[in-house]
């Protein structure tokens, strides 16, 4: 990628974490938001068609591990956080985050070695900016109300289905790189811009701060970088690339001090 540049700027500001209200955070309360949500697909797909597909989404949830939820295992204290939202303090301007910025967001919101996920979300929207800018979820007239922690878990998953090498589709289906569905990963828009001696350069530029994650995604994988579960503590890691040179592509422990733990206690069952 050396014969172009990542033409990239978003929105940024200062930003805290805001806690969902009870309210907000309520059985009735998700009852009823996945009535709504229903009832609109019903009305798009019209309902014979839709009670079909539900059918089926059921039968495919049913087959997957609960683990696959986001909020699987969160203890009932810590879904105000979980559920909360990312909230901008104060005027946005607009910023060019660095290569290894965006490396480095990509590789925390994947590894996600800092928990809970919601102080990743948090991070990282500190160092890049907002999925959608600080405006988009406000009511008119209203005050902000921010961008929900899950919209952050799903840019999360997408990006660690791209190191897995695989999409799955909005209604489950799931499909497997090379198979041309899996590689569709974003849109961009791709420009000359000038460079310091004002000579033509070709740029790309992704729309928005999803395309942009993903677009340092793609280049990480296909300049090496491998996703992997450490064999002692089984947390998902990345490895090799250029950024991640320290770390072999192959590499079967997350740190050093995994592998010592892992080799030990190898060591004390072989005794």
């Amino acid at each position: 990628m050396s014969d172009f540049e990542i033409d990239f700027e978003n929105p940024i500001a200062k930003y805290e974490l805001r806690p969902a209200t009870i309210k907000k955070v309520s059985k009735e309360d998700r009852e009823r938001e996945a009535a709504e949500h229903r009832e609109k697909l019903r009305n798009l797909f019209g309902a014979e068609e839709f009670e079909k597909r539900e059918r089926r989404w059921a039968a495919e949830e049913a087959a997957k591990d609960p683990r696959e939820h986001w909020l699987y295992g969160v203890p009932e204290s810590e879904l105000p956080l979980y559920l909360g939202s990312i909230v901008a303090i104060g005027e946005e301007k607009n910023h060019r985050p660095k290569a290894q910025t965006m490396e480095l967001a990509v590789k925390a919101l994947v590894e996600c070695k800092e928990t809970p996920f919601y102080a990743v979300a948090l991070k990282v929207a500190r160092a890049v900016g907002a999925v959608y800018g600080a405006d988009v979820f406000r009511p008119p007239g209203g005050e902000r109300v921010g961008e929900p922690v899950s919209v952050w878990s799903s840019l999360a998953i997408e990006l660690r289905h791209m190191f897995e090498g695989r999409l799955v589709s909005a209604f489950g289906k799931e499909y497997r790189w090379p198979d041309p569905a899996a590689q569709d990963k974003g849109e961009l828009k791709f420009l000359l811009v000038p460079d310091k001696n004002n000579k033509p350069v070709l740029a790309l530029r992704p729309h928005d701060i999803r395309d942009a994650l993903k677009l340092y995604a793609a280049r990480m994988i296909a300049t090496g970088t491998t996703f992997n579960i450490c064999e002692n503590c089984k947390a998902p890691f990345l490895s090799g690339g250029t950024r991640f040179h320290n770390k072999r592509g192959d590499a079967r422990f997350c740190s050093n001090d995994c592998r010592w733990k892992w080799h030990n206690e190898a060591r004390r069952k072989a005794r």
